[in-house]
């Protein structure tokens, strides 16, 4: 076997393979050796059919197999020869196969890039500070007394807090569109659960109502195909119903799973959830603008082969999430999910390469740590730590995540860190803020 290999690209590749024909010609000549022995020919005793007979009928068969096998073969002990780690193959162009002539090939292949700067020297990030105030645990009480709201009818207009009971019917150029039409769907007005055109036009209205609603959804609505787009809603209001809220009490605090220490409890169990979920919240923070500066910092060819791969889980996932609420997962454009699938394939290159340059090992005692954080939100929490550590393939769930927040940490010690004080409602929902 022969290899020469060409730098087709920044991590493009083509091995030009060359196989002596003797090599090849000799496995063909032992298969139909084989074949002879046993194929029934009719006419013929088993295994006693000419040469002849047997080429003409299996000759085809067995050079595509052996050139099947030839090319995979050699691929193999090209890229090992060659001391070459493929990210991906790209294509195998062969020539026609000729007897007594040496057979060629051509391997296109994707190496792994460089990654030129994985560190983050010279940069400057911002660090959210935030705490968990008196006035973001009443807040929090008087979220969940709202949604412990028992509500009655009413005659006059609702207004923001008001129960509204509605049918709907969107199209979008005169076409009904997924997800665009419900009955009987109840929410509270000026609560956030609708958009905010949707919301503000049903403000005012009475049972028996109707009303068009035309409006354009955000450029960044979640759902891709219709963001950007113009619809029109036709809506029937079929009750109105405004809030009774319940006594903030120590019933109210049982009623909520707290069987003692009423709201005093309530208050420290809130206080506890809701610093266990800033925490969270802080980490992710970090990890996204860390990575966001990897990102740019390292302005890297990605294999296109594992950007193919990310694409298919991404729209895997989509798939199974509309047929979970009944709806066609056909026709899902693969270009939109390409630029995150690429910058996802790329941070994974670029946080392996600190992983190896700085020898970075998951650090067991921070895996039990978590874990033993996620537990505090269960009863149970002995069983839920045993949940993990006795199926390795969930305990590595863990490991991952743990040795993700490791490369973080590293990358902010090489980086310039500016503390910035934020507000804690507006820091867990910027959305709503």
């Amino acid at each position: 076997m022969q290899v020469s290999v060409e730098e087709s690209g920044v991590i493009e590749r083509k091995l030009a393979i060359s196989v002596p024909s003797a090599e090849v010609g000799a496995e063909i000549d032992k298969r139909l050796k084989t074949i002879a022995k046993q194929a029934k020919i009719p006419g013929f005793r088993p295994g006693k059919a000419p040469r002849s007979v047997i080429e003409k009928r299996f000759s085809n068969q067995i050079v595509n197999e052996v050139i099947s096998d030839t090319i995979q073969s050699n691929y193999q002990k090209a890229i090992t020869e060659q001391k070459i780690l493929p990210a991906g193959l790209v294509s195998i162009e062969p020539t026609p196969y000729e007897a007594g002539k040496d057979f060629e090939f051509v391997a296109t292949i994707e190496i792994f890039p460089e990654i030129p700067a994985p560190s983050l020297s010279g940069k400057t990030l911002e660090k959210p500070v935030c705490e968990v105030s008196e006035e973001d645990i009443d807040k929090t009480l008087e979220d969940l007394q709202k949604r412990n709201a028992s509500y009655d009818e009413k005659e006059g207009e609702a207004v923001a807090g008001d129960r509204l009971t509605i049918d709907f019917d969107g199209k979008i150029d005169g076409e009904p569109f997924p997800g665009g039409a419900a009955s009987d769907f109840p929410f509270v007005l000026g609560e956030g659960q609708m958009l905010e055109q949707f919301d503000s036009a049903l403000v005012g209205v009475k049972t028996g109502d109707s009303r068009n609603i035309e409006f354009t959804f955000p450029e960044d609505y979640h759902g891709e195909d219709v963001a950007g787009k113009e619809v029109a809603f036709e809506v029937s209001v079929k009750k109105v119903e405004q809030p009774s809220l319940p006594e903030m009490d120590d019933k109210f605090a049982e009623s909520m799973g707290i069987e003692e220490g009423g709201i005093a409890k309530m208050r420290d169990e809130i206080k506890t959830s809701l610093v266990r979920e800033l925490s969270s919240r802080l980490r992710s923070t970090m990890r996204d603008r860390v990575m966001d500066a990897l990102h740019e910092a390292n302005k890297i060819e990605v294999p296109s082969a594992l950007v193919q791969e990310e694409i298919d889980r991404a729209v895997q996932t989509i798939s199974q999430q509309l047929e979970s609420q009944g709806l066609p997962a056909k026709d899902i454009d693969r270009n939109n999910y390409a630029d995150e699938a690429r910058k996802r394939v790329a941070l994974g290159l670029i946080a392996r390469e600190v992983i190896e340059k700085n020898e970075i090992k998951v650090d067991g005692d921070a895996v039990r740590a978590r874990i033993d954080e996620m537990s505090a939100g269960y009863d149970d929490s002995e069983a839920f730590v045993n949940y993990y550590y006795s199926e390795p393939e969930r305990l590595q769930q863990i490991e991952a995540v743990v040795l993700e927040e490791q490369v973080v940490n590293t990358m902010l010690e090489s980086a310039s860190v500016k503390e910035v004080k934020v507000d804690f409602r507006e820091f867990m929902n910027p959305q709503a803020a």
